[in-house]
This record gives C-alpha cells, structure tokens and sequence, in this order.
C-alpha cells in the first residue's frame, strides 16, 4: 500500500453533497500538506483510507488513573508503533477515488524533518497491516451496503454506494 492525497477539486466535489467527507483543508494546510491516506482495490474502485493525528477525545481513554491508548474498530485502526499512537486509518470515511484525482505521496520530497519520521512510522505500520487493514475494510464495506447490521455507528459511515456513483459521474 502506497501513500496518496487526493486532489482538492475532488474532494471538495463530494463534500458538497456528502459533507462527512474528509476535507483537504484548502485554506488553513500546515506546509501545503493535505490528508493523506493509503488506497486499495474494491470493486473496480480506489478506494482511499484517510489518515489522521490522534485525538484525545477519539484515541484514548482514562483507565485506573492512566491514558490508554483505544482498541481498534470496524471503523478505525490505530497504528501504534513501540508502545506510541503514531495516527488512526479512519475506515469509516474511506472514499472511492478516480485514478486522475490520486496524488502520489513521495517520501523524499518531505521537508518537514519530523513529520518525515512520523510518516515513515505510519508506513511501517501499514506494511505491516495491510491484510487486516484491507479485511477491515472490505467487512465494513460489506455490512454498510448490505445494510444487515445493527450497529449505530454503521449507520453513521459514509454512504459508499452513493459516493461510487458520484465518483464515476465525476470522471
């Protein structure tokens, strides 16, 4: 699994209709950084996983007095890397994303010294993982377009089918 961002003209295509979409953050990008996120193949798609910081709100809980890191989810996968919460893969916004809208990430060109090592973390990680991330992901896909499931927080991941079709009208 490779790193990409995803164009700005397409994200801000489906946020106008599907709001949850993670934004690229036009106006307030830290060294003009996007989101990025890892892509995998589902049913002709790209589909793209966004990555995110962690969240103290999200991430961790208090337990006998100490911050533990959360387990993962059907909807989130947190890479930890030596005991330390380096970001999440947020399953439950994983997008379809057409090939002209993909943006490969590159390593290398990275100026920014510690976020540099913070990606390379995350890249070990998701190496290491991509199995299970694709599993999760594919299990979360299936029960949200099958619509069987009875969990509350499947409920609230985005609309994959809806956004599919957004995608291909897109292209």
């Amino acid at each position: 699994m490779r790193l990409y961002s995803v164009s700005d003209d397409y994200i801000e295509y489906l946020r106008n209709i599907f709001p949850r979409v993670y934004s690229n953050k036009i106006a307030n990008r830290k060294h003009t950084r996007k989101y990025l996120g890892v892509v995998f193949k589902l049913n002709d798609f790209n589909y793209y996983i966004p990555l995110s910081s962690p969240k103290d709100t999200h991430d961790y809980i208090i337990l006998n007095g100490k911050k533990v890191i959360r387990k993962d989810s059907i909807i989130v996968i947190r890479m930890v890397v030596k005991g330390t919460l380096k970001g999440t893969l947020q399953i439950g916004t994983m997008i379809p994303v057409p090939d002209k809208a993909l943006i490969q990430y590159n390593l290398q060109d990275e100026q920014d010294i510690s976020y540099k090592e913070l990606v390379q973390d995350e890249i070990i990680f998701i190496r290491k993982n991509t199995n299970r991330i694709i599993k999760t992901a594919k299990l979360l896909y299936s029960k949200k377009t099958k619509g069987t499931h009875k969990n509350p927080v499947i409920d609230k991941v985005l609309d994959f089918k809806s956004i599919e079709e957004y995608s291909i009208k897109w292209q």
